[in-house]
């Protein structure tokens, strides 16, 4: 009798198990985060939509290795230096955000009006932080 009733009930159960999991509460996204940066409104708005995907502690492993802006403020002086400068390099030279990325989320792309402001905000703040 007990197995007849644990048959039957585990499929009901795992059904419960299933639906449960499909009305949980998302965690909060890199743009949610509330990062504060210092940085300027249209250069935080670009970050946001293109970048804090990956490059936030949300982020996947490698992306946030490489660049994690959760993590901007314990970066040391030079280290900022070094990852502005590679901000820079990489939008002009398109890799970033990537190709596969943009082919899923359009959205992300940066124009070439954007990679330029990008580009220039980068690198300007790169000089500004070596002339501390």
């Amino acid at each position: 009798m007990k197995k007849i009733l644990l048959y039957t009930m585990l499929p009901f159960m795992a059904m419960v198990v299933f639906i449960a999991a499909q009305n949980t509460t998302p965690p909060l996204s890199p743009a949610q985060e509330e990062i504060e940066l210092g940085f300027p409104d249209e250069i935080m708005a670009l970050l946001e939509r293109s970048c804090f995907e990956c490059h936030t502690q949300d982020g996947g492993l490698k992306p946030k290795l490489a660049l994690n802006f959760s993590k901007w403020d314990d970066y040391k002086l030079t280290k900022k230096i070094g990852k502005l400068s590679d901000i820079a390099e990489e939008v002009k030279e398109q890799n970033m955000p990537p190709a596969k990325h943009i082919e899923e989320y359009p959205d992300r792309a940066l124009s070439a009006e954007e990679i330029d402001m990008l580009a220039e905000w980068a690198n300007a703040e790169a000089d500004k932080l070596m002339e501390e």
